[in-house]
């Protein structure tokens, strides 16, 4: 191949990379709001645990240590 030809090649895979790069970006920013969306929908289920718990305790994740 000549030079040229091998020149031509790399920017051809060049800009094909930088499709695929661009791609990934829209995916990661829509997974980014996907996981914002939970987030968000997660905190309200966490509000609406503490506010209907009759004892008033709040919500734990992780069992105490102290035993109680």
């Amino acid at each position: 191949m000549t030079f040229y030809g091998e020149a031509i090649a790399a920017i051809r895979s060049m800009v094909l990379v930088d499709e695929r790069v661009q791609t990934l970006v829209g995916r990661v920013d829509r997974l980014a709001e996907d996981v914002r969306a939970m987030d968000k929908r997660l905190v309200r289920l966490e509000t609406i645990i503490e506010v209907t718990r009759r004892d008033g305790a709040t919500l734990r994740l992780v069992p105490r240590s102290d035993g109680a």
